[in-house]
């Protein structure tokens, strides 16, 4: 005889008034039943089609728990004899063990959903965390269940003992962690979440940002290079950041003539995939103007003839010619940015993303709202930009290229 499987609620609510689903095994007309460890409110119950309603804001997160545990109990039970009931115990047996919630499983689950989004970013930095937590563990699995206040401490201790991190790169790992535990009890795999209780993992104070300004960004432009030397398109790209309201190496790097549109700088940014625009100013135009027009990218620092459709190939491309704008430092045979600064007679330590914070420090100094400097920076809160109001719109960003730059 064949076994068969159904969800269905228990009959008392537990003390959050909600109704714990169960999987009932068959055979022989002889019942098992295994928990799920997830409950709901009965209005959100589809006892027909067995699965959580829409009307549950986590449907298709808890929904998708009952598919997979669903799925490992046929497979269990194709394994064993069929319709008896060693093969159910067998079942229930196999299922307890398999659903102890486990850290490593949610953690990959998350990495395929934000790899499947082209969320490359998050999801190495899932990866570099699972790494050093399989070191810790000495095991690639860890029961969500260990992991409280004291296991937290236990690892941040453990990054800065045998990693020798810094309070910033244990902060940035803590919080994939608390992403993770999120999910798990979004999930309803755990009663609480740890990291509420939790106050380690702190960043260190931030270092004053390195910021030039106006006379030191027009010494900058006063140099004379070879046109179309590698020092020349350096010179020429920070300035045009800087112009731009501090336009990313990477944004820059992917910048063609395409992104021309109507007097306008069009382009989607590669950090959020968020689309900008902007009006070009006289300062953008005279560097545009000069650039060789006959090229794909407006800035060759990409090469043309490369595919780049790949987006951990083009991230590595980036970062590779990023490395080679911001220089080296060797006396005497300084490269990059790091040689146009010492040209310029400028004592500062610069990189591409100083002409970032330099636009930043500019507009401050020129009274422009920080709402509007929000949006010119393209920033989608202002947890970056001093913590103050909510996004304006694109008019907003061309008043404040014209407001600075005319």
């Amino acid at each position: 005889m064949a076994v068969t499987f159904h969800f269905h609620l228990k009959k008392r609510p537990n003390k959050k008034g909600e109704y714990p689903i169960y999987l009932r095994i068959t055979a022989n007309r002889k019942h098992k039943y295994l928990t799920t460890g997830l409950s709901v409110h009965d209005k959100h119950w589809n006892p027909t089609q067995e699965r959580i309603r829409k009307s549950h804001q986590n449907y298709a997160v808890l929904n998708r728990k009952l598919e997979i545990m669903l799925d490992e109990a046929r497979a269990i039970q194709i394994e064993s004899s069929h319709g008896s009931e060693d093969s159910i115990d067998r079942i229930v047996s196999e299922l307890r063990i398999k659903d102890k919630p486990d850290f490593f499983k949610i953690a990959n689950d998350l990495k395929l959903h934000f790899m499947a989004e082209g969320r490359l970013t998050q999801s190495k930095n899932i990866t570099n965390v699972l790494n050093k937590l399989e070191d810790y563990e000495g095991k690639s699995n860890l029961e969500l269940s260990k992991v409280d206040v004291t296991y937290l401490e236990g690892f941040e201790s453990y990054l800065k003992t045998e990693f020798q991190n810094k309070p910033n790169t244990i902060n940035h790992n803590f919080k994939v962690i608390k992403t993770v535990l999120k999910t798990a009890y979004k999930m309803g795999l755990i009663d609480s979440n740890p990291v509420y209780n939790f106050d380690g993992a702190k960043k260190s104070r931030s270092a004053k940002k390195v910021s030039l300004n106006i006379e030191q960004i027009n010494q900058i432009k006063n140099l004379e290079f070879t046109k179309y030397s590698f020092d020349w398109y350096v010179q020429q790209a920070f300035l045009f950041s800087f112009y731009s309201g501090g336009i990313r190496f990477g944004d820059l790097c992917c910048l063609t003539w395409d992104n021309i549109i109507d007097e306008k700088l069009v382009y989607t940014m590669n950090k959020n995939e968020k689309s900008f625009s902007m009006k070009l100013t006289e300062n953008q135009w005279n560097i545009l103007l000069s650039m060789n027009d006959t090229s794909k990218y407006i800035f060759p620092f990409l090469n043309e003839s490369n595919d780049y459709s790949d987006p951990i190939i083009l991230r590595r491309a980036i970062g590779s010619r990023n490395a080679q704008v911001n220089g080296k430092k060797s006396t005497g045979n300084e490269t990059g940015l790091k040689k146009i600064a010492l040209l310029a007679g400028i004592d500062e330590n610069i990189s591409f993303h100083v002409s970032r914070h330099s636009f930043a420090q500019y507009a401050i100094d020129n009274d422009i709202p920080l709402p509007k400097l929000m949006v010119a920076l393209k920033h989608s809160d202002l947890a970056t930009t001093q913590n103050y109001i909510k996004t304006l719109d694109e008019d907003a960003v061309n008043s404040t290229m014209e407001d600075l730059f005319g």
